[in-house]
């Protein structure tokens, strides 16, 4: 077997998306569906490395990472608390420690 790993953004994942990667035999495309969660594997059978005893090919597993944001813009976070809400999920807003904030006042 072959493994490779790709990253998606999370609306990626959720909304779902098409992927294309490298194997032995060229570029595959490979459907993420809707809801996909991290560490999701696609398998591509007959796509890995031959076997040295049989010569048949193994398959290509794809892993999935998920990119989760470190920083959103306002818009973003708005959006993304309406999503929340709609969802009936507690978001607690994060609030800054002193020296967070005696840094942010330097930059």
């Amino acid at each position: 077997e072959l493994h490779c790993e790709r990253v998606v953004a999370m609306t990626q994942a959720a909304l779902g998306t098409t992927l294309t990667v490298d194997s032995l035999d060229g570029e595959q495309e490979v459907v993420v569906p809707a809801g996909t969660q991290p560490g999701k594997r696609f398998v591509l059978h007959g796509l890995g490395a031959p076997s040295l005893r049989s010569g048949r090919r193994g398959d290509l597993v794809v892993h999935i990472a998920v990119e989760i944001p470190t920083r959103l813009t306002d818009d973003e976070a708005e959006v993304l608390t309406r999503f929340a809400e709609l969802r009936g999920e507690e978001v607690h807003e994060h609030r800054e420690g002193l020296f967070s904030r005696i840094r942010s006042a330097f930059r």
